[in-house]
């Protein structure tokens, strides 16, 4: 859970460097049972700045906050708020709740799946 909570804090000061440091190079970042439509599966390093590029394209501002951890056994489980203003519309907008299911091997997050429920986010077996 360490693991975790260090990648959400250097997320919450903004420091990409440091919360790379705590990515796997070999990440795999599965958006497939998200919220988002069209999204897929992110590889690497470069996949999941890749996947932030084209997920923050209609923002002017964003934000997402980790609400509470959950330790699921082999994963731990986040709980999500996130919203922001649009970048054409200037719309303020708070999204649905959603969980991720972070995969931590030897000190490096090597998996992160994005669920729209909790129940399948605490059940998830990578």
């Amino acid at each position: 859970m360490q693991v975790v909570r260090a990648l959400w804090d250097a997320w919450e000061r903004r420091d990409m460097p440091a919360m790379f440091e705590l990515y796997d190079t070999g990440l795999v970042w599965d958006m497939t049972r998200s919220q988002v439509p069209d999204m897929g599966t992110y590889h690497g390093h470069t996949g999941v700045r890749q996947f932030m590029r084209e997920f923050l394209v209609p923002f002017d501002e964003y934000y997402a906050h980790a609400e509470g951890y959950i330790d699921a056994g082999d994963h731990v489980v986040v709980e999500v708020r996130q919203g922001g203003r649009g970048k054409e519309s200037g719309v303020e907008v708070e999204m649905p709740v959603y969980w991720q299911s972070y995969f931590v091997r030897a000190g490096k997050v090597v998996r992160v799946e994005i669920h729209r429920d909790r129940d399948e986010a605490l059940t998830q077996r990578s």
